[in-house]
């Protein structure tokens, strides 16, 4: 599962959604089982296995089943909120509730109707990496934020808005006061990507006055991938 690479249009990278952990990974793993280039007939329907997930999710097999079943769960409930010009869209990333293949100890999944085109026959502004650079990541944020630099990887640099950094991880009710968000998820995401992912981060703010009004990352991909430590 891990040599397997993820592409997502770029409009999904910045949309606005959330997920826990274990259901991004679920998108990731289907994400991984599809091709998406330009001359692929879209494909639907996803098949993943217990032993699939353990192997992405790091977790034991015995509690696999229970993990991928409550994934699936908690993604047929999310939205995606996404901009396209003026335009603000609203969709779903499953068309119906997840099937439970429990004599195969498996998930079907059927992607909507309107994700397909951020996923599927991808022609140009889109970002992909390969799924083993996120496989040992733990948080739902530091996955988000390896998204959101990855889709700058040519540059090394992403200038990211405070208020669209926010968006993009879901939160944007929430952290009213910078230091409690850099304290609760800048920092934390930021270390767990230098830990155990491929890239190595530095990070600056932007103020406009007193007021924190941008994010600065810098970052390179590292030849050596870390491991958990």
């Amino acid at each position: 599962m891990n040599n397997l690479s993820v592409a997502k249009s770029n409009n999904l990278i910045d949309a606005s959604y959330k997920l826990n952990v274990q259901a991004q990974k679920l998108v990731l793993a289907c994400l991984g089982k599809i091709d998406s280039r330009p001359d692929a007939t879209p494909q639907k329907e996803v098949t993943l296995t217990a032993s699939e997930f353990s192997e992405l999710m790091g977790i034991d097999i015995k509690n696999a089943h229970r993990e991928l079943y409550k994934a699936a769960d908690a993604l047929f409930k999310s939205s995606i909120i996404l901009h396209e010009g003026d335009d603000e869209i609203e969709l779903y990333w499953i068309q119906e509730k997840a099937k439970k293949l429990k004599g195969e100890g498996a998930i079907r999944i059927v992607w909507s109707d309107r994700i397909l085109r951020y996923i599927c026959q991808l022609k140009s502004r889109f970002t992909t990496y390969k799924l083993r650079n996120i496989a040992s990541l733990q948080s739902g944020h530091s996955i988000r934020l390896y998204e959101l630099l990855m889709k700058f990887n040519a540059t090394g640099e992403r200038v990211i808005y405070l208020d669209d950094f926010k968006s993009a991880l879901g939160i944007s009710d929430k952290y009213p006061e910078f230091k409690v968000l850099n304290r609760d998820v800048i920092k934390p995401a930021i270390d767990e990507l230098n830990q155990r992912s491929d890239l190595i981060i530095k990070f600056d703010t932007i103020k406009k006055g007193r007021t924190v009004a941008a994010l600065v990352f810098e970052f390179k991909q590292s030849n050596q991938l870390k491991m958990d430590i």
